[in-house]
């Protein structure tokens, strides 16, 4: 074997190692995110499963017959039918998840009533307790909707779809460290397990939430803008980079004031016509969900909001206090913002944009590109600020700020290349009190006992883990094939 051979074997050697050690921190993280998940938790997830089975299982837009998922509070209604107020970019993500669930129900509930005929406690429950019992009262008092117990299947489902997304929204997050910043293992590791275990997109990961969903498509996004800006990608990546932006708009609508102004600020305008046709398919399945459901292609569930007159107008939905929406999301107020659950994020952005200020003049550099971006997003954290959610609707936690985590993350992955040893170590202690806060908070609002389901995250972790070893065998043989 000549000295090159020697060479190019310790490379693959040493990039097949560092790329099973990511893989075993997946599945790491899959293990956390799955033994803390509870099935259903709230409203929330209720309306999203309940617009995910009547899109899949009955191709109708109402939810009638599952309108008692919503538990009589996300929820829409217009000419006599009921309706899931949210978008539907989380539902329309969540469709396989819920077909599989639908036909592992059965079987479920069958066990369940074996486990209750025994007088054993059924196990797993399909929600956490504080929505099993609000959904029992409720229904009792006369809202229509199927048994729970019919449902564990389900449940189980979309907690699995959960975990899986927030996990491509990692993966994401990693290929935008190594391909756009080329951050080194260690660095990309801290940024992606501190966003993993340390923010609110952990605990968000584990319940079908649109937060995180969302996020998801805005890191693709960013990957997308960024591999624009070093080149020519090619046609697809424009199209994958639409794709990514308009379906982070059909789970969260006020991601509209991010995205476009990100991506006018980013993307050559010689490539706007290609990433229009890579969110065509997602703009046209929103807006005809909205012209079935809403009867008009601009009419969304809020607009038919059986709960909150402030939703119904946009003018009323935008009236809150601006300091007040400011200081909740992003710091102490309410114990609910970022500083007061998750400080090691704003070390994360701080560290992009100080970064990025210097850096101004290349404009073709991946760091300019997302500080141009994350300019583009000031609309919408504006917008949120002044949302009525963040403080008239009670908002207990910042996960409206979830889709600005990628900024975080590569903020995190810089400030760590740069980092002496001593604040390297001064990271890491904020990011395990990043992580004691932001998990206490949500273990303690739905009532949920921490790693509750190790079987199933064992089971979850485990497959995951053989599928990522098999990909990377194959992607290893297929490396050595074409080597010189």
């Amino acid at each position: 074997m000549t000295t090159t051979d020697h060479v190019l074997h310790r490379s693959i050697g040493r990039s097949r190692g560092t790329t099973i050690g990511h893989a075993l921190w997946f599945a790491l993280v899959a293990f956390v995110w799955t033994a803390n998940t509870s099935g259903l938790i709230s409203s929330n997830d209720g309306s999203h499963l309940a617009l995910a089975r009547a899109l899949v299982l009955r191709a109708r837009a109402p939810i009638d017959p599952d309108r008692a998922l919503t538990l009589e509070v996300d929820l829409a209604e217009r000419d006599g039918h009921a309706y899931s107020d949210r978008p539907p970019g989380t539902a329309f993500a969540a469709l396989p998840a819920v077909w599989l669930g639908d036909r592992l129900d059965p079987r479920m509930l069958a066990r369940a009533m074996e486990q209750a005929r025994a007088g054993r406690e059924v196990e797993p429950l399909p929600g956490a307790r504080p929505y099993i019992t609000t959904y029992a009262a409720r229904t009792a008092a006369g809202s229509t909707g199927p048994k729970l117990a019919a449902l564990i299947g389900s449940s189980i489902a979309i907690s699995i779809h959960a975990v899986l997304i927030g996990l491509l929204g990692l993966a994401l997050i990693d290929r935008l460290l190594l391909r756009g910043l080329e951050i080194d293992a260690r660095g990309r590791l801290f940024a992606v397990g501190t966003i993993a275990l340390a923010t609110a997109w952990g605990p968000y990961s584990t319940t079908l939430f649109a937060h995180v969903s969302a996020a998801t498509a805005v890191a693709g996004f960013l990957l997308g803008i960024v591999e624009l800006g070093r080149g020519d990608p090619g046609r697809k990546v424009a199209m994958l980079t639409g794709l990514a932006g308009a379906w982070a708009i059909a789970c969260d609508y006020l991601l509209l004031l991010a995205i476009v102004p990100a991506a006018a600020l980013t993307i050559p305008w010689r490539r706007w016509a290609e990433v229009g046709l890579g969110a065509l398919p997602i703009v046209i399945a929103t807006l005809a969900y909205h012209s079935v459901a809403f009867g008009s292609p601009l009419a969304v569930g809020y607009d038919h909001h059986s709960n909150f007159a402030f939703a119904r107008e946009r003018g009323s939905t935008f009236s809150g206090n601006l300091l007040d929406g400011l200081w909740t999301l992003w710091g102490l107020g309410r114990g609910a913002g970022v500083l007061a659950q998750a400080p090691i994020v704003l070390v994360g952005l701080a560290v992009l944009v100080g970064v990025g200020s210097r850096r101004r003049g290349d404009r073709g550099q991946p760091i300019a590109i997302l500080t141009r971006a994350l300019l583009g997003f000031v609309p919408w954290m504006l917008a949120l600020a002044l949302h009525r959610t963040p403080w008239g609707g009670g908002t207990g936690d910042h996960r409206y700020l979830i889709p600005i985590l990628p900024f975080a993350a590569v903020g995190l992955a810089l400030g760590w290349t740069r980092a002496t040893p001593a604040l390297r170590i001064a990271g890491l202690g904020l990011a395990l009190a990043s992580a004691v806060l932001v998990w206490r908070h949500f273990w303690a609002w739905h009532e949920a006992a921490p790693f509750a389901r190790p079987g199933l995250a064992a089971l979850v972790a485990g497959s995951l883990l053989l599928v990522l070893v098999v990909a990377l065998e194959a992607a290893a043989r297929l490396t050595r094939k074409h080597a010189p």
